[in-house]
């Protein structure tokens, strides 16, 4: 697995997170005699963060707890939600997944030993990546009573996998009407065109690790 890359990490004081509500989330008694883990790297793409840590010696594990999304620096209570437990000693590396793009996150690290875990470790603040660039070209044109077609630039950024399509129909709510399975397909054709209504369309780029971009411009027609 290819090695992490150490970034630029904000250390908040230990002290901070004393105050940090943990009620209920916590499955392990504090051992304050256990060790520390303080050596972690950090990475994050645009809906992930992945972590890698020294060989632990003698221990269980770790917990891995976060913050909801942009809310530690603004929260009252500074609250930690324990995400994941590492049952091996033997592992080195953990990703978190399913996370907003464009958000702030706190994380912080405690080891495991049977029912007990330590006190808090290293904190590190991270970011994960900004939305995809929106799809710059976008156009349609009725091309028969019932055809609408649409076409568009493919993205220029090869980490995009496919293409959403959505659609409203005389301005109610955009629902998604046709995937499109590759980068450099730029086309697609809508055979349910109304005569007389008023059809807006929209396209998101959706990347490899399900990260998307913003939507596109509007293409309004209204059907002949």
């Amino acid at each position: 697995m290819r090695k992490l890359t150490l970034l630029s990490l904000t250390v908040i004081s230990v002290l901070l997170l004393t105050g940090c509500s943990t009620k209920d989330l916590v499955s392990h008694k504090l051992d304050l005699k256990l060790p520390k883990l303080n050596s972690v790297k950090a990475i994050a793409s645009s809906t992930s963060v992945g972590f890698e840590w020294k060989p632990l010696k003698g221990l269980d594990g770790i917990n891995i707890y976060r913050t909801e999304a942009n809310k530690y620096k603004e929260s009252a209570t500074k609250q930690l939600i324990k995400v994941a437990t590492v049952s091996s000693p033997f592992a080195t590396h953990f990703v978190d997944s399913g996370l907003k793009q464009n958000s702030a996150y706190t994380y912080t690290f405690t080891t495991i030993k049977g029912g007990y875990e330590s006190a808090h470790g290293k904190v590190i603040d991270i970011k994960t990546d900004p939305a995809l660039p929106e799809v710059s070209f976008f156009q349609g044109v009725q091309k028969a009573k019932t055809i609408i077609k649409l076409i568009w630039r493919p993205h220029p950024d090869k980490r995009v996998k496919m293409y959403k399509i959505e659609k409203s129909l005389n301005g109610e709510n955009w629902k998604w009407v046709k995937s499109i399975h590759s980068r450099i397909m730029v086309e697609y054709i809508d055979s349910y065109v109304i005569s007389g209504s008023k059809h807006q369309y929209r396209i998101i780029a959706v990347g490899f690790d399900d990260s998307y971009s913003k939507p596109s411009k509007v293409v309004t027609i209204i059907a002949r």
